[in-house]
């Protein structure tokens, strides 16, 4: 690869620097990024001003490189996807109506990067795996930075590969029979206790999501790694692998935004999981994919 490189965090995290878009449509280019992206723990960052005016169908082409891009809209955003791509907009941005034309979840500014580990009394950071909820999760996320605030807006990325191999035997054992109960109702209903413009599902939209099932260790099906899984904002409860929640609660979850006391496994891992030995902070320019 002609391109320098540089690590974000060790081994974990890559950025690849003044990309064009036609190094993306590269074949050599796109097979030494995908090695990369397996090898630096599922990070991998390009970066270059040639992408800033990056056309949909070729972020989707980019996307494709390390996967089938899913096609299927999540329920209760079809207003906010870039139409005729499967691509949903993030940010404040607004339609010529006045009406949010972005999702948009309203969370603290990180003041420095003490702010970056989880902190237990606030729950913020959000930290998350993406689309836990859906019936098949996809392996990965694929964002392209259009506008960046003058401040603000900063992505983290926790490298749960390393973190779930340092963790002593005995945890390991225990986690390995536990699964995260996934619900998409019991996300939106959740964020939008904080962020009241946050869309939740109609009762029609929740009966044609349940919830799903993951596991809180999962072997990465491309390199076989293990590592920790299954934390997301839609995650309501963490039980035993035959254990089935109870529909009473899966009501309270869903109609209220209220997590089981369960979640309480995975979030007293937080702190650990998000420490600077584990985590990078993105800072977004224009163009970047990440």
């Amino acid at each position: 690869m002609k391109n320098s490189t540089s690590a974000l965090n060790g081994d974990f995290g890559l950025i690849i620097n003044d990309v064009s878009r036609r190094d993306l449509k590269d074949q050599d280019f796109q097979r030494d990024a995908y090695d990369l992206w397996t090898q630096r723990g599922g990070l991998l960052a390009v970066r270059g001003d040639d992408l800033r005016d990056l056309a949909p169908a070729e972020l989707v082409a980019w996307s494709n490189v390390f996967g089938d891009v899913e096609t299927k809209a999540q329920a209760a955003r079809e207003d906010k996807m870039v139409k005729g791509f499967p691509i949903l907009r993030i940010g404040n941005i607004k339609n010529d109506a006045g009406k949010p034309a972005a999702q948009l979840a309203i969370v603290p500014q990180l003041r420095n990067d003490s702010d970056v580990r989880y902190n237990p009394e606030t729950r913020r950071p959000v930290w998350h795996t993406d689309s836990t909820f859906r019936q098949n999760p996809p392996i990965g996320s694929v964002f392209h930075c259009r506008q960046a605030p003058t401040a603000g807006g900063e992505t983290l990325f926790a490298d749960t590969r390393t973190a779930y191999a340092r963790l002593d035997d005995e945890t390991k054992a225990r986690l390995a029979h536990l699964e995260a109960v996934c619900s998409v109702a019991h996300h939106d209903k959740k964020i939008s206790l904080y962020s009241p413009a946050y869309p939740v599902l109609t009762p029609e939209q929740r009966a044609a999501n349940p919830p799903n099932r993951v596991p809180i260790v999962l072997d990465h099906p491309v390199s076989g790694i293990p590592a920790l899984y299954g934390l997301n904002s839609s995650t309501c409860a963490i039980l035993p692998k035959d254990e089935q929640i109870a529909p009473d609660v899966l009501d309270v979850c869903d109609l209220e935004g209220v997590e089981d006391d369960s979640v309480q496994i995975w979030r007293d891992m937080l702190p650990y999981v998000t420490g600077p030995d584990f985590t990078v902070k993105w800072q977004w320019q224009p163009g970047d994919i990440v």
